[in-house]
């Protein structure tokens, strides 16, 4: 009877399933079956699955016992973490940035988790973080680089395709063996804990001194090397303590073949310890700084929202002295035990922002960006899961998906950045949209800096929605820096022209250098020249798979595509289509300003930052250093030099040429354009004298030069607001716009043409196009885009839900299947 319930309460007893999200394009969770005797996993565990041929690790959704309709799961085959590493905050956040920006829910799994903590079985071919990209290689390995530059990645098909070759495998295996590219294979956990060796004297000699001096004389007279290592170690530590294995190396001029030895004579132990790969931070910590009468005011005002959990807006002029502001609100949540996420929209500002930061808050700095190898990032993420005591954590945008158990506050500094949308892969994410998500949603303080905030932020306070607080002076007191506009219109004329120096800058350079001061030049342009012309027939050379003009590369002796890596090396020297030999350079480059630098100011000491100079991991880190410890007279860069540098000795600013960035086809270059030449110029005067700004251009009296002349930011805000609502552009109707690509041109236009009709007979006169966008064709593959405007007032979950049915309906539709299409909501 005993044996007849026991068989009935296991036939009764329900299966367990659990929904696993799986870091690949899936736009959902699978279903698999737990069929152990075990308790099964927790949400946020991660577990290994069968997926097709494949196995991959997924994270833990949701566990129930809810039999899937239509299909038999397969079963978990291993579970990988005994506790989870993925918080339900996350698992929530991530779901909401899947539906929002209608993108699969695996792609964000895939970007949100360090690499370190998947199991991969297939395998692209990247670049290697860490290594020196500035080497000498062969045509084919050099267009691969670029490639891989390009695409972030690429596989070996891809591959084939770009370098033309059918068998690309002895170019990936060169760049993989020069250590320039990296290449995961093999299925195995990625990330294991860092190990340091130490050598310390065996316990059978630690007391026995006549053991130990027999030892010492044996080896003076039988193996040098290993005496030598001996009385090293004895210098080192005479009472028997442990050191490092490479400094007793490193000081004994030995190998590990030497210690090995000892270690075999049972002269040494050996003994690995866990230690951290992010060095810790060796240094007196300092008092807090003291804020300015301005400051104090800004602080409180901010506090006073934070309090009542509404998000603040820090609009503070260049200098003003945001940073001291966030270290105080950082403070008072550190003192509370609880953690803080600091966001910055490039890697290159947090070396500065680290530095200072450290000094008042030492080891609770914690640093998360895609510079940092796999392996740092996985411990930095399981190092804020497990904190206790409150950490603070500075990063790019792909720091927000840290698993913080204890969020007290958030900061996103320069929030008008375009650096904080992700464009590619797919999720597009906006970082600061989705950390007022966070903050909302977890009742989470959160403060956006900028000094020119974005329209959307200005007009949201305006509709109190967040509270702007006002920062309009200067904490050293000093004055903005006077902007001086100069007119290459009429230098031209005049003939006052040097390469691309106007009179007025040039005269104003040489005044600096002579004070002794230092100077940053900005130009937008990577490369020497942004095109190669023919002057007797006007013809320029174009990259072969893409709608742009090569770039010009002195150093790399090539024209390069920076936008699908096809390059032609060496520079021709006869125009293609003519003939003739009266080819040269177009436009100005980074390159070339340094050139001619050169020939101008032959004494001065001149830097350069850009993507070329800065491929290696501390390569940003060691410019900034010397140009901070005035090893540099003068720093060229692109936008890279204008977002939140703090220079003391930059007295004068000056921008290369202003009139791209005024005519760019887009509805927000007015405002990207202010807000670049404001926040460049801010470079400048930020110690105890006043900077000078010189703007080269052709549009002297443009409107935007003016407001940049006057420094009126509000004026600007004002004008955009009129033209967005009236021609129905953001702040005041959001935006998707859904791009189309094929290497066929009429497969697109017709699709385009089917898709966008479809989308009428659904959205009416909220579709736009299709158009073609300002690149028509991008690594061969031609593209179209429709633009859908819908009302602020309309459920995004409701459009978007009949979006998608549409989409779905084209994807299955025979014609269209192999067109590639991408969705980008709320687009910049």
């Amino acid at each position: 009877m005993v044996l007849c319930t026991e068989i009935v309460n296991v036939i009764k007893s329900p299966i367990t399933y659990l929904d696993v999200a799986l870091p690949t394009a899936l736009p959902n969770v699978l279903t698999y079956r737990w069929s152990e005797s075990e308790k099964p996993p927790s949400v946020g565990m991660r577990v290994v699955v069968p997926l097709g041929n494949r196995r991959l690790t997924g994270v833990v959704w949701n566990v129930h016992n809810n039999d899937p309709a239509g299909y038999i799961p397969k079963n978990i085959e291993a579970v990988v973490d005994d506790r989870p590493v993925v918080t339900q905050e996350q698992i929530a956040c991530w779901t909401w940035i899947s539906q929002y920006y209608m993108c699969p829910l695996g792609d964000v799994v895939n970007t949100a988790m360090p690499s370190g903590m998947k199991l991969e079985s297939k395998t692209r071919i990247l670049i290697n973080p860490d290594a020196d990209l500035n080497v000498e290689l062969l045509d084919t390995s050099l267009q691969l680089l670029d490639a891989l530059q390009a695409r972030g990645g690429m596989d070996v098909k891809e591959i084939s395709e770009v370098l033309n070759l059918k068998y690309p495998q002895r170019i990936i295996r060169t760049l993989i063996d020069k250590g320039l590219a990296i290449s995961e294979e093999e299925l195995k956990e990625k990330y294991k804990q860092k190990t340091k060796a130490f050598i310390s004297l065996h316990e059978e000699l630690i007391n026995d001194v006549e053991a130990l001096k027999s030892e010492l004389d044996k080896a003076e007279k039988q193996t040098p090397a290993q005496a030598r290592m001996l009385i090293k170690y004895l210098e080192m530590a005479s009472d028997g303590s442990s050191v490092s294995k490479v400094k007793l190396q490193k000081l004994s001029a030995s190998t590990s073949a030497t210690t090995n030895k000892l270690i075999e004579k049972k002269i040494f132990n050996i003994e690995h310890r866990a230690v951290d790969r992010v060095q810790k931070f060796i240094g007196k910590i300092e008092p807090l700084p003291t804020l300015s009468l301005a400051q104090t005011q800004a602080y409180d005002s901010l506090r006073k929202s934070l309090v009542e959990r509404k998000p603040a807006l820090l609009n503070g002029v260049t200098g003003s002295g945001k940073t001291e502001i966030y270290v105080h609100l950082i403070a008072e949540a550190l003192q509370a035990g609880k953690q803080v996420l600091f966001l910055v929209p490039e890697i290159a500002l947090t070396t500065q922002l680290i530095t200072r930061l450290q000094k008042f808050f030492g080891d609770k700095v914690k640093v998360y960006h895609s510079r940092f190898k796999s392996n740092e990032r996985t411990e930095t993420w399981l190092k804020v899961l497990d904190d206790k005591k409150g950490s603070l954590v500075v990063g790019a945008r792909s720091a927000l998906f840290i698993p913080f158990r204890n969020l007290g506050l958030i900061i996103v500094d320069e929030e008008h950045e375009t650096s904080y949308k992700q464009h590619d892969p797919s999720p597009r994410y906006h970082a600061r949209d989705v950390i007022l998500w966070m903050a909302a949603k977890g009742s989470v303080p959160c403060v956006l800096g900028s000094a020119t905030p974005s329209v959307e932020m200005v007009w949201a306070s305006q509709q109190n929605r967040i509270k702007k607080v006002d920062l309009k002076e200067r904490y050293s007191g000093v004055m903005m820096p006077e902007v001086l506009v100069a007119d290459l219109k009429k230098e031209y004329k005049q003939r006052s022209i040097r390469g691309g120096f106007s009179k007025l800058l040039r005269d104003q350079m040489d005044l600096v250098l002579k004070a002794n001061k230092q100077i940053i030049l900005f130009q937008n342009r990577r490369g020497y020249a942004p095109s190669w012309h023919c002057d007797t027939c006007g013809d320029t050379v174009m990259c072969e798979r893409c709608d742009i003009p090569l770039v010009v590369h002195k150093r790399l002796k090539g024209l390069h595509c920076h936008h699908c890596g096809y390059h032609v090396t060496p520079i021709p020297t006869k125009c293609g289509a003519c003939g003739s030999h009266s080819v040269n350079a177009k436009g100005l480059g980074t390159e070339k300003i340094e050139e001619e630098l050169a020939e101008l100011f032959p004494n001065a000491r001149v830097g350069r930052m850009d993507l070329d100079t800065t491929r290696s991991k501390h390569a940003h880190a060691k410019l900034l250093e010397d140009f901070s410890n005035k090893q540099f007279d003068i720093l060229v860069g692109t936008q890279m030099v204008s977002k939140g540098l703090d220079f003391e000795d930059v007295a004068l600013v000056g921008v290369m040429s202003a009139d791209k960035m005024l005519t760019f086809p887009n509805f927000r270059s007015f405002e990207k354009a202010f807000q670049m030449l404001t926040q460049v110029a801010g470079r400048s005067g930020r110690a105890n004298e006043r900077g000078i700004v010189v703007v080269q251009t052709f549009s002297p009296d443009h409107w935007v030069i003016q407001k940049v002349v006057d420094g009126d930011h509000e004026k600007l805000v004002a004008n955009e607001l009129i033209e967005r609502k009236s021609y129905l552009y953001p702040p005041f109707v959001r935006l998707i716009r859904i791009s189309l690509k094929h290497t066929d041109s009429k497969r697109v236009k017709v699709g385009a043409e089917v898709l966008s009709k479809r989308l009428r007979q659904r959205f009416g006169e909220r579709v736009v196009g299709p158009d073609t966008p300002y690149l028509s064709r991008v690594n061969d593959l031609f593209r179209l885009e429709i633009l859908l405007k819908f009302e602020r007032e309309l459920s995004p979950a409701k459009y978007k839900k009949m979006l998608d049915e549409d989409l779905d309906d084209f994807i299955t539709d025979p014609r269209f299947k192999r067109l590639r299409f991408k969705v980008d909501v709320d687009p910049v």
